[in-house]
């Protein structure tokens, strides 16, 4: 009777303290108010990572203190710091900035119309 009360108390003991360290963090990525599909949302600290759907959601292990990174070649990378609070309000929200497209050439013409009138 005594061992299993004990293994009964060390599971769930051991339970708590796995769900307490890593909860599932949910967000959605963004830029201009447009939702972003397949950025990379790298977890640095936990080294694992995901991609955005269609609609910019993405799930992904987190703990305090873990730092995730957002990229895609298109947009400038963001770094973010997931606080307790983040966590607590599951639902990051993150703007990404498009990055500027820098073109080889320019040529400027002239053009002339007819003269009506």
């Amino acid at each position: 009777m005594r061992v299993k009360l004990l293994t009964t108390i060390s599971i769930f003991t051991y339970q708590l303290s796995v769900s307490q360290t890593e909860k599932v963090l949910n967000g959605k990525v963004f830029s201009q108010n447009i939702p972003l599909n397949k950025v990379e949302v790298i977890n640095k600290t936990a080294r694992i990572s995901t991609r955005t759907n269609e609609l910019g959601e993405f799930s992904i292990l987190v703990r305090p203190q873990d730092s995730l990174l957002f990229y895609s070649k298109d947009y400038f990378f963001k770094r973010f710091k997931i606080s307790q609070k983040n966590i607590d309000q599951n639902n990051l929200v993150v703007n990404m900035i498009l990055k500027p497209e820098e073109l080889d050439e320019v040529l400027i013409t002239t053009i002339k119309f007819p003269h009506v009138g």
